[in-house]
């Protein structure tokens, strides 16, 4: 190859190494000039946010003639007061956050105890119970030979344990709505007859369980197997109408609030009991003759008021104290507080104190706490707070208490 055909190449090379740098500079200036016309202030992608302002303002739209307009309205209107528990009757004030009952961070299923009777207390709705129960049954092949979901009643058919060859067994379980919200009560009945009887028909169930320990048998298997499911069953749409309607409500009797209990008496009494013995409330006395609870109570506030007052030096948090702890107390008995009651006489005091004898003439001085009064028939019992003299509270102060009793019913 001679010098010039090098020269030559050489020359083609950097000429094309020219176009090449070229070309790489027009694309980049297009890319950039395409750039800001897609983003910039007049490009297609622009910030519109403040396009608003430069708005015009259109005049109302108007309906023709004979055609009715209708403003625009709430679409959750605020409801009249009609709920007892809402209802301001003074001058409201903020309540300071409720005490969590005793009962918020149980296990989810248990069994619950009051006097002599048993069940099983389920945190969740009857619906999602019923199906439950009815697997727990197939699951141990227990035959059932009546349902009835409206009302929560499963009655199995007749069972023969092997250390009892001479009678035979029977038991119905009824699933209701517990006394806390989303709660599920489920009880159980055991009944035996002699085995030559013959089993078929209509079958008088007793008042309670012939057999405890057959009953506490089927309670405890019942439960754990309840507590240990987590199948995920489907909730029962036969069975949503169990507990429609709470078995605890607020109401008022001629302006005094009160507790109305769906219970029989005895389950209403064991409970309230339970209940005046929870969250601030401590029990002096009780008459059961007469349905009455002598209290005192103490709200959580007062609780840490009095201990920020009375907080112990650096050796006594160290060392503690040889004192015991000091429960108030009252300086009279229900008996003598029962006797000098200072009511009026009205219809619903004759009828609520109509057991009580009291003289008014010698009032007692200074009575402190609280009586609660249980009246009534059974699942219709009422509950009432007075004061130490048997005389109604400030309907706030009332409303306060019975709803601490409320929460802590079991």
């Amino acid at each position: 190859m001679t010098n010039d055909d090098k020269t030559t190449i050489i020359m083609k090379t950097r000429y094309m190494q020219r176009m090449t740098l070229a070309g790489a500079i027009a694309l980049t200036a297009g890319i950039n000039t395409g750039c800001s016309s897609l983003f910039g202030q007049e490009g297609y992608f622009r910030d519109r946010g403040h396009d608003y302002l430069r708005a015009d303002v259109i005049e109302p739209m108007k309906v023709p003639e004979g055609v009715e307009s209708r403003s625009v309205e709430q679409l959750y209107v605020i409801p009249s007061e009609e709920n007892i528990d809402l209802a301001i009757t003074d001058e409201f004030e903020v309540p300071r956050p409720q005490p969590l009952s005793g009962n918020a961070f149980a296990d989810k299923v248990k069994i619950q105890k009051l006097g002599q009777k048993r069940w099983i207390l389920v945190s969740t709705e009857p619906s999602d119970v019923w199906p439950k129960v009815r697997n727990f049954l197939a699951r141990n092949r227990l035959e059932v030979v009546f349902t009835d979901a409206t009302n929560g009643i499963i009655e199995t058919g007749w069972l023969q344990f092997k250390d009892d060859q001479e009678r035979k067994d029977k038991y119905r379980i009824q699933i209701e709505q517990g006394v806390q919200p989303d709660n599920t009560e489920i009880h159980v009945l055991h009944m035996n007859v002699d085995r030559d009887i013959p089993g078929r028909g209509q079958v008088n169930w007793p008042a309670q369980s012939i057999s405890a320990e057959r009953e506490a048998w089927m309670l405890d298997e019942l439960a754990a197997t309840l507590a240990t499911d987590v199948t995920g069953q489907a909730t029962s749409l036969l069975a949503q109408t169990i507990g429609v309607e709470d078995k605890v409500k607020l109401t008022r009797d001629d302006g005094e609030p009160i507790l109305n209990l769906d219970l029989d008496y005895t389950r209403a009494w064991a409970t309230v009991g339970h209940a005046v013995q929870q969250q601030g409330f401590t029990l002096w006395e009780q008459d059961s003759d007469i349905g009455v609870y002598y209290v005192a109570y103490q709200s959580v506030g007062e609780e840490d008021e009095e201990e920020k007052d009375e907080e112990p030096g650096f050796f006594s948090s160290l060392f503690g104290s040889d004192e015991p702890e000091q429960v108030a107390t009252s300086p009279y008995s229900l008996q003598q507080v029962l006797a000098h009651l200072q009511l009026d006489d009205t219809p619903a005091n004759r009828a609520i104190f109509a057991s009580i004898s009291s003289d008014k003439s010698e009032p007692l001085q200074n009575v402190p706490g609280y009586l609660v009064v249980v009246r009534g028939l059974e699942d219709n019992i009422e509950i009432r707070i007075r004061d130490g003299y048997a005389r109604p509270l400030d309907t706030r102060k009332a409303k306060e208490l019975l709803n601490v009793i409320r929460r802590n019913l079991i």
